[in-house]
């Protein structure tokens, strides 16, 4: 892979705020399932058992926010992987260089990918053995369980019920699947991040929630890290209503900021959200169907159906 072509598979998932936003906690847990996940952190994002090369099982993030997967550097030293050249990965607060190696399989479960070339980044850092990104998961569906703390991947995804909303989604070339979503008056770009611990916006989202007045309560100064260890100032706010489809969440506590992957994915002047652990969380299930062009919400939380 070239330096081009692994820049335009530029990480660029993984938020963390110093501060997590609020929210309630899924359903009681079942750890008997098989393919377990566990809660990395208090934000729940998801992590799952990988092998590398055959050896683990190792605690992998599932990121449907990261084009590109990610290893830790003493994992990738423990396992002998030869290193490959440097290449830019983009994050939240800028571009850097990093390292890379060649895996020869990275596989959870049935699923397994050959040949990849991933980054590097220290373990103190990433927090975790590793992430599987979108060009891991490719065109698979996506299943993300919170009520049972199971992921499913490449499988029939349940039939929808009363308490599923189907949220029309398009994939982009970037591998990102863009979700239908609004706030009060204006249609804006979201899109499904199981990496990040925090809901995040651009400045353009900022100015329109401004102008519509859809901002409750104070605004106060805050601090993303993005997983290359950079920070970046930030405001959280709290927003009124969110629209995913027919889905409308209320009092949505998110971060903005001059977030340097939503330029990167030329954003920087349409409205444009992120969607991340924090809201994810209060569903049972987060269902996406890249084929069929939909994700999937099963409600178990605050949330109601209807329409703005």
């Amino acid at each position: 892979m070239d330096d081009k072509a692994m820049e335009r598979r530029a990480l660029v998932g993984l938020l963390a705020a110093i501060a997590a936003a609020p929210g309630s906690v899924a359903g009681a847990q079942d750890a008997t399932q098989a393919d377990p996940l566990k809660y990395l952190d208090t934000a729940q994002r998801l992590t799952v058992k990988a092998h590398v090369n055959g050896a683990g099982p190792f605690d992998f993030l599932v990121d449907t926010g990261a084009s590109s997967s990610v290893i830790a550097a003493e994992l990738a030293d423990q396992l002998a992987l030869p290193r490959g050249g440097a290449y830019t990965m983009h994050g939240i607060a800028g571009a850097q260089t990093v390292s890379t190696v060649r895996v020869n399989t990275l596989t959870v479960g049935k699923r397994s990918r050959a040949n990849m070339t991933i980054s590097l980044l220290p373990r103190d850092v990433l927090r975790v053995d590793g992430v599987l990104g979108l060009e891991w998961l490719g065109q698979a569906s996506l299943l993300l369980d919170f009520r049972r703390r199971r992921m499913t991947v490449g499988e029939a995804l349940p039939i929808p019920d009363q308490a599923t909303v189907v949220v029309g989604a398009r994939m982009q070339k970037s591998g990102l699947t863009l979700i239908d979503a609004s706030i009060p008056g204006r249609r804006i770009v979201a899109f499904v991040d199981s990496g990040s611990t925090t809901t995040v916006g651009n400045l353009a989202f900022f100015e329109e929630a401004v102008a519509r007045r859809a901002i409750i309560g104070a605004v106060t100064d805050t601090e993303l890290r993005s997983v290359t260890g950079q920070t970046l100032q930030g405001r959280s706010i709290t927003l009124s209503r969110l629209a995913l489809g027919k889905l409308i969440l209320g009092r949505v506590p998110m971060v903005i900021g001059p977030i340097h992957t939503f330029d990167f994915w030329g954003m920087h002047a349409e409205p444009a959200v992120l969607i991340g652990s924090d809201i994810l969380r209060n569903f049972e299930t987060v269902a996406l169907d890249v084929k069929g062009g939909e994700v999937r919400f099963k409600i178990s939380g605050p949330y109601s159906n209807g329409a703005i």
